[in-house]
């Protein structure tokens, strides 16, 4: 076949999917709308699903916050004792407060079981329909606390951060290498249920220890930064992290097992001042979910 044959074959070919084109176009066919995702309005205010209660603030939320309550609680109790949608609507999230499936004790390991986390699975979808976000964080109190760093292992590719109040972590599953989020743990040193150092001869649930694990899996400089930005309060950073991660701690002198700035009573020897809402809300604002790192 001679070069200008093929040539004209080709212009040929071309006209042929131009006219194909051209005919398949309809000038009355309705405009292509945007994402789905683009098409979402948060609906604000507090919202039932199921027996979960869901609080979308009055502006479109920059996140949602999955709030924990301690052993014996409620997501209900939670809500009412922290007034956490209070600080919520100041700072732009929406919150979930999930109760507990058994007994009112969240499950801590595989071997309690993973209802806990099947519900969340569960609520998440129809949470980010009603709050119009994907971005999302977990905090709890006490036995709250240690199930909110259960799901920062277990679902890391959901949580953009998770942070920690006097959880209990002698009970987690080992972490295994390369999971990585962005961690902020509170904890009082005077905490009588689950102690600061851990317990037993092998400090079991060391709160030192449980923030290394993450500093190391993201890549921090083992050595933290101390400062003491009140009194009574110190803060350890994790600094040189990889892009995008954030480990810290807060250790709260004296203080006993609680959430710091619940409603009364307040932990014992409560610095003044000191509210785990606000150190939360802060940490959370700027942290995005990481993409997982090849293993």
């Amino acid at each position: 076949m001679s070069r200008r044959l093929r040539l004209l074959l080709a212009f040929a070919a071309l006209v042929a999917l131009s006219v194909a084109a051209l005919v398949a176009y309809d000038p009355t066919d309705p405009p292509q709308t945007a994402a789905a995702a683009t098409d979402c309005a948060p609906q604000p205010g507090a919202h039932r699903l199921g027996d979960t209660l869901l609080h979308v603030p009055p502006k479109p939320p920059v996140g949602l916050v999955l709030a924990f309550h301690g052993a014996g609680g409620t997501g209900d109790g939670f809500a009412g004792g922290t007034g956490f949608s209070n600080a919520a609507d100041r700072y732009g999230f929406a919150v979930l407060y999930p109760s507990a499936a058994a007994h009112q004790f969240w499950s801590l390991n595989d071997k309690m079981g993973t209802t806990d986390l099947d519900n969340l699975r569960a609520l998440l979808p129809q949470a980010f329909a009603l709050a119009c976000t994907d971005r999302v964080f977990a905090t709890g109190v006490s036995n709250g606390g240690g199930f909110a760093a259960r799901v920062g292992c277990e679902m890391a590719g959901t949580f953009a951060a998770v942070a920690p109040v006097a959880g209990g972590y002698s009970s987690l599953d080992p972490c295994p290498d390369g999971t990585r989020t962005s961690v902020l743990e509170i904890h009082g040193s005077a905490d009588q249920i689950v102690p600061y150092g851990g317990r037993g001869p092998d400090r079991d649930g060391d709160v030192r220890e449980y923030v290394s694990g993450w500093a190391r899996r993201a890549g921090c400089d083992a050595r933290p930064r101390i400062t003491h930005p009140a009194r009574y309060v110190t803060r350890v950073v994790h600094e040189h992290c990889d892009a995008g991660y954030a480990v810290e701690h807060v250790r709260l002198q004296g203080t006993d097992h609680g959430w710091p700035g619940a409603a009364p009573p307040w932990p014992r020897h409560h610095p003044a001042g000191v509210l785990a809402r606000e150190m939360v809300w802060r940490f959370f604002e700027d942290k995005r979910l990481r993409p997982a790192r090849a293993r």
